[in-house]
């Protein structure tokens, strides 16, 4: 069966799912359990994840194998966060939980077909530096690093950004 990409809301069901699934993630990332602890109960723990329910401006998508779920990011149209990056309408992807190159080929492919539906004329993504498998993916899917002066300073590992223009582009 192929896997698809699609929306969930945040509900009681997922959320203790999708926070142990970044718990894994990030303690595999950053190497040590402690840190990726960390890092889930400031961004992804189940109380965040609460939180941004009512924010319409984030989304989270999620990657199904058959009905079993894989894998998710957020997709946030803020425009406080998508301001200044020389585009009329940006989208951002971050908190990427995948485990494996399937999964993240999938969910990016189709937070691009969403941005491309909704008008959106940039695409960006922040990256851990130690995050290998994300950075040569975006690389061949064309994405360009950027320098992007973030607001929050974190102990965590350092982030790269990238982009991709999305008004040269066809829709697929």
């Amino acid at each position: 069966m192929s896997k698809i990409a699609k929306f969930v809301v945040i509900i009681n069901d997922n959320v203790s799912w999708m926070e142990e699934k970044a718990i894994q993630f990030y303690s595999r990332l950053f190497e040590q359990k402690v840190e990726g602890e960390k890092y889930v109960e400031i961004h992804l723990s189940q109380k965040e994840l609460f939180r941004i329910q009512n924010d319409f401006s984030i989304e989270i998508l999620m990657a199904y194998d058959g009905e079993v779920p894989q894998s998710y990011l957020k997709l946030n149209s803020s425009r406080i966060l998508n301001e200044n990056l020389g585009a009329s309408k940006a989208i951002n992807l971050s908190e990427i939980i995948y485990f494996d190159e399937e999964d993240l080929t999938v969910l990016i492919k189709r937070a691009e077909e969403i941005a491309r539906q909704r008008k959106h004329d940039l695409i960006w993504v922040s990256a851990f530096s130690c995050d290998a498998i994300l950075i040569k993916m975006l690389l061949s899917l064309d994405y360009e690093e950027f320098d992007y002066e973030e607001s929050i300073e974190d102990q965590f590992s350092k982030r790269i950004y990238f982009r991709k223009n999305l008004n040269d582009l066809a829709f697929s």
